[in-house]
């Protein structure tokens, strides 16, 4: 207080100006946002969308430079010509112009930005930094004039501006992980086809008469495997309308594909006894976890017998060579390990060569493939102590009826595909070679041909790392909101629609970058909830328990409504698993209540407790 008094005096009037003027030149940037989201942007620096972002920023400028002359003349000195906290935001001015001939310079020599790219570039960055400077103005003249007391429109109004200004700013520059920015690069939010449906293919053991056998409409097909005789192949089958998936058999060339598993599970990964006439497979609980469960069946699906059962993952199923025993990969403590048990059922136990290994294949001659921690595959026998590393940089190993050749998964130009390997000449072979899918899962024939399933490429928001984005973007946005809205609710008395204002503009701003308009509502519902929770609570909203529950409820609310909208509105709804749906809004609340905590800390000093 007495550190402003030597400043000129500020008026609400200049206030509002700058808070006005602060939200217009933040209208600037969302403006120049939606051009670059919309493709409406060319490799040029001069244009309409720029011209408004700095016309918007020269009126600050201008009204800044306005005053400080004034006052000069009025005797003030230069490094107190402004009001208190207008300094920042003339520095900010600067800075945002010094950044614009930076960015002109950035354009030339690397053109126009898009995507991620745009909001990550150094010149962008710089133009940030700068209007950020500018949109603090008003919020620090507020906070060193009027305190904590203070409440209504007339006198809290141009702090809401500049908090708004710089809550958008904040969003803008996270767009890429925020629920409804211009997230075309991390696809944060809503339902999105898997990938390209899977199909079976099947090639000749040197690369020739490579042929799609099979594809199934709307369905996606994973993992083939070849009964002995070569006559019949089997796999999985995702149709895509739920996490269930199912085991399919058909004939080696494709045709009479049969549904032979009816569970309402994830049930995948088929192996053939050697006899083939049954099937062992995996059977996991439908996009969510609990039992694994190793079974058996005849091929027609008949005869089901659980032969290991347990929350442990059991994965990739393998017969021995005499049928008695099927390897599987589970957990030994903190280390993957292939275990093997008998195949009428029994106990389980351990290959002691393959700790941290997995996707067993046993030969012929009884030797053991399987792939080690560091991408490998090795091989093994049931007795021995130590594995030979075999082929590098390999996976799904499939050994050929005669345990000559090896088949397996490779990288090739950033696709998955089929190679095999001669093991005694060690000639090399990739002989799928499908450009733009992603092979998996080879199977030789009795004939020395192999079988194998192709997909396309998932769409990222389908992969674990695209659900971890999510949750990024969820932890992001709600540390944004909860920080901006609880500095307002701690600080001043806030008056009613405070907090709808602030959230609702912020929603639309952040929906012109993507057209999800309808989210706008999750924000506006979510603003009003807080105002009429403010106004109940009075000023136990800006203390203890009301304070800390408005941390939490504020971005939890706005989360959850978010996904229910996604639900209602976009196309197929919102294609997350249940858990991801449930958990996320108290995700995002944990963290706002986190943010409280750093506003009011919950655990007081001694002598904060000893005061009455």
């Amino acid at each position: 207080m007495q550190r402003a008094s030597a400043y000129p005096p500020a008026s609400l009037t200049f206030d509002w100006i700058m808070g006005a003027l602060a939200v217009i030149l933040m209208g600037g940037v969302v403006q120049d946002g939606w051009a670059h989201s919309h493709g409406l942007v060319d490799q040029s620096f001069l244009t309409p969308w720029h011209a408004i972002l700095y016309g918007t920023m020269a009126l600050n400028g201008i009204v800044l430079g306005t005053v400080l002359v004034l006052n000069l003349r009025r005797g003030h000195e230069l490094t107190h010509a402004l009001p208190f906290g207008y300094w920042m935001s003339l520095a900010g001015v600067i800075v945002f112009a010094l950044g614009g001939a930076f960015d002109f310079v950035w354009h030339f020599f690397y053109g126009i930005e898009i995507d991620i790219n745009a909001l990550i570039s150094p010149s962008h960055i710089w133009l940030a930094l700068g209007g950020a400077l500018i949109f603090c103005g008003p919020l620090r003249s507020i906070a060193a004039r009027y305190g904590p007391q203070s409440e209504g429109w007339k006198i809290t109004g141009p702090a809401i501006l500049s908090a708004l200004a710089i809550l958008t700013l904040l969003g803008f520059f996270t767009q890429y992980a925020q629920p409804i920015g211009d997230n075309e690069e991390s696809l944060v939010i809503g339902y999105h086809e898997p990938q390209t449906g899977g199909a079976l293919y099947s090639v000749r053991g040197d690369g020739t008469r490579e042929t799609r056998l099979l594809t199934i409409a709307g369905s996606d097909i994973w993992g083939a495997a070849v009964s002995p005789d070569g006559k019949h192949v089997a796999f999985r089958v995702d149709t895509g309308k739920g996490p269930a998936s199912d085991i399919y058999v058909a004939n080696a060339d494709g045709t009479r594909a049969m549904r032979v598993t009816h569970s309402g599970r994830h049930d995948t990964q088929p192996a053939w006894s050697p006899a083939g006439k049954r099937l062992a497979f995996i059977s996991i609980p439908a996009g969510t976890s609990g039992d694994y469960l190793l079974e058996t069946m005849n091929a027609d699906g008949s005869g089901l017998k659980t032969i290991v059962a347990g929350v442990t993952e059991k994965l990739q199923p393998a017969w021995s060579p005499d049928g008695k025993l099927i390897a599987y990969q589970t957990r030994n403590g903190l280390h993957q390990q292939i275990a093997v048990v008998p195949a009428a059922g029994g106990s389980s136990s351990w290959l002691e060569a393959t700790v941290d290994g997995a996707q067993a294949a046993w030969a012929r001659d009884n030797r053991v493939a399987f792939v080690t921690a560091d991408g490998s595959i090795a091989v093994t026998t049931p007795t021995a102590k130590a594995a030979k590393e075999l082929l590098r940089n390999a996976q799904m190993p499939a050994w050929s009826s005669d345990a000559k050749k090896i088949a397996y998964i490779r990288d090739a130009g950033g696709d998955a595909q089929v190679f095999v390997t001669d093991l005694v000449s060690g000639r090399t072979v990739n002989v799928s070679q499908l450009a733009g899918l992603d092979a998996s899962r080879p199977a030789w024939t009795a004939q020395g041909s192999l079988l194998f399933t192709a997909t396309g490429r998932p769409v990222p928001a389908t992969t674990f790392l695209g659900l971890a984005y999510s949750e990024d973007a969820n932890l992001i946005e709600a540390i944004v909101v909860a920080g901006i809205a609880l500095l307002l609710i701690r600080r001043w008395r806030m008056p009613f629609g405070a907090m709808t204002f602030l959230l609702g503009f912020f929603a639309i701003a952040m929906a012109f970058q993507s057209n999800l308009f309808w989210e706008i509502v999750a924000a506006l519902v979510t603003g009003l909830l807080a105002d009429v929770a403010i106004a109940i609570l009075g000023e136990r909203a800006r203390n203890g328990l009301g304070f800390y529950a408005l941390g939490f409820a504020i971005p939890a609310v706005l989360f959850a409504l978010y996904l229910v909208i996604a639900k209602l509105t976009l196309p197929g709804g919102l294609g997350w698993p249940p858990n991801m749906i449930a958990g996320s809004p108290f995700i995002a609340g944990f963290a706002g209540l986190l943010i409280a905590f750093c506003f009011a800390a919950p655990l007081r000093s001694p002598q904060e407790s000893s005061q009455p």
